[in-house]
């Protein structure tokens, strides 16, 4: 192993000692870092400093690093490049795996050799192509985990509110109707941008001189009755309230709009007030009924103006969804969430965790409530959980009942047989 060794000769022989520098003691981190970096600098992209940062430090370490998740230690490795230096070397494990089980080989000849057996194992195009996409998707990630960080403080005065529309809400196949959204909102004065919600339908932003955008802890999902009654049968209703309750915005407004003399919307009347007060009790929004559409448009405006004399004597700054609970709207200094932090994280395609696609495939099934599926995930966190409770039963009988005894709600009255079967028949019944 190359390595450098100082004279000692001239201290005495009691003192004398063996000092090894390692030269390079991560050359394939240090080679990838180089690509990324220099391909970043070339594309002008804002990357370019965090990976300086990071090969500046990796060429300190004096010593060899065996992962990505190792690198964590040193300055400018955030948790995005450490990912994509695991990722290489699951790429490299699968055509040389001696490689990785050394990490402390330099070799000049083994970075030779990994080189030459992807050229074999695939064509010439594929490894030119696939080199420019992960630097691309490097690059992409690490200025999207950088704008995430980024430190945001509005004073007052610096910003201006101004009311988010989602543009469902101004197109589609009823157009005539949805366009009265702006016509309103625009002869009622109120300030506004059309553009895409990822949830809810209106949303309230602080938007600074150079672009900075903090969301208002306030969102509201507008409900007209056919509509509310569709989502209700489709399933959509139940899948919609829990992903408004995990967007990280704590005042949610569930506003729902008179569809004439609601005689023809697709469900009996009282089954739709009741979903309004079970909306209300059981997931802490705050429902409001509106007579149509133009007092819809009014109550947004009521809400702008008391959002704007609220917000515009305090001092506003970014913080995470995890610590928005930390900050209340009394304070003069409030923590909002950034606006593209928000849309990424309540995309319909963003990562969901085990626990929330259980939910939502409980949900699926009629007369699951929410409580009821947070109850029963709070005791099998994991389909597997449940399926292995299931088989561990004596007899069909018994596992047919298994959660019936589950309690849940306020009044912690149990989920009952006939929906403990229709759970059991629905994972475990093969068609």
């Amino acid at each position: 192993m190359p390595f450098e060794s100082p004279a000692t000769s001239d201290l005495p022989a009691q003192q004398q000692r063996l000092e090894i520098t390692l030269k390079c003691p991560n050359p394939l981190f240090e080679k990838w870092l180089e690509s990324w970096l220099h391909d970043a600098e070339r594309r002008n992209n804002k990357s370019q400093y965090k990976l300086r940062e990071a090969l500046i430090a990796l060429r300190s370490y004096p010593l060899p690093l065996a992962s990505g998740r190792e690198c964590a230690v040193l300055r400018g490795f955030g948790t995005t490049l450490c990912n994509f230096i695991d990722e290489e070397l699951r790429q490299v494990q699968r055509i040389q795996p001696q490689i990785v089980k050394n990490p402390m080989s330099t070799y000049e000849t083994e970075v030779k050799q990994i080189v030459a057996s992807v050229k074999k194992a695939k064509q010439k195009k594929k490894i030119t192509e696939k080199p420019i996409k992960i630097s691309k998707k490097v690059q992409k990630a690490l200025e999207e985990e950088e704008e995430r960080n980024r430190q945001v403080l509005m004073q007052p005065g610096t910003f201006k509110i101004l009311l988010l529309v989602d543009i469902q809400e101004t197109s589609g196949k009823n157009k005539r109707l949805l366009d009265q959204t702006r016509s309103y909102l625009e002869t009622l004065n109120v300030q506004y941008e059309v553009r895409r919600l990822t949830v809810g339908d209106f949303l309230w932003i602080a938007r600074d001189a150079i672009g900075n955008e903090l969301v208002l802890p306030y969102i509201v999902e507008r409900k007209r009755m056919d509509d509310l009654a569709s989502s209700i049968r489709d399933g959509r209703f139940h899948e919609q309230k829990h992903r408004l309750c995990q967007c990280g915005l704590q005042h949610v407004v569930y506003l729902v709009e008179d569809y004439g003399d609601n005689e023809h919307v697709g469900l009996p009347l009282d089954s739709l007030k009741q979903a309004m007060t079970n909306t209300q009790i059981q997931s802490n929004f705050f429902v409001t009924h509106t007579e149509n559409h133009w007092r819809s448009m009014s109550y947004l405006q009521g809400m702008t103006k008391t959002l704007i004399k609220l917000f515009r004597n305090k001092i506003l700054k970014n913080t995470t969804k995890e610590n928005s609970q930390e900050f209340n709207t009394k304070d003069d200094l409030v923590g909002l969430l950034k606006f593209r932090a928000l849309y990424d994280d309540s995309a319909r395609n963003a990562q969901l965790t085990v626990r929330e696609v259980f939910v939502q495939q409980l949900l699926q099934l009629h007369s699951l409530s929410m409580e009821k599926a947070l109850a029963i995930v709070d005791v099998y966190a994991t389909p597997k959980q449940l399926f292995d409770a299931f088989e561990a039963c004596a007899s069909n009988g018994e596992a047919r009942l298994l959660l019936a005894n589950i309690r849940c709600g306020q009044l912690q009255r149990p989920i009952g047989e006939k929906l403990s079967q229709t759970i059991y028949d629905f994972y475990c019944t093969e068609f």
